[in-house]
């Protein structure tokens, strides 16, 4: 299978967040932080689809930390900033960019995990 097919779920992942993260915003749950739960629960995905690309190609987990939450905190940091300027709906929230952080690191952690489970299993 060729490299550049896993990186295809991320892809598939950033089109999908952008969609969430931009879309005009609907009715407030009421379940409390829920948006933050969204906010995390979309970066943990994120980090591990960022990851494991890599992962699969060999690289060592340490190795993961510094581009993959890079990228992470850019769309964090971009996409808040893009929601409080480019929308009427949203607005930017330190606390959703930390959520999505928190996500993103859960993440990484997450695939990391999943690589050395697996590769002890073979």
């Amino acid at each position: 299978m060729p490299v550049s097919r896993y990186w295809l779920p991320a892809w598939l992942w950033w089109l999908l967040s952008l969609w969430l993260l931009f879309k005009p915003a609907g009715v407030p749950s009421g379940i409390p932080y829920l948006d933050k739960i969204g906010h995390f629960a979309l970066f943990l995905a994120g980090g591990v689809l960022l990851a494991w690309p890599r992962l699969r190609q060999g690289a060592q987990a340490a190795a993961l930390w510094r581009p993959t939450l890079s990228l992470c905190l850019a769309w964090a940091v971009g996409s808040e900033l893009g929601q409080g300027l480019l929308t009427a709906t949203r607005s930017a929230e330190v606390g959703d960019a930390l959520a999505d952080m928190l996500g993103a690191v859960a993440g990484v952690m997450l695939a990391a995990w999943a690589i050395a489970w697996r590769q002890r299993q073979v």
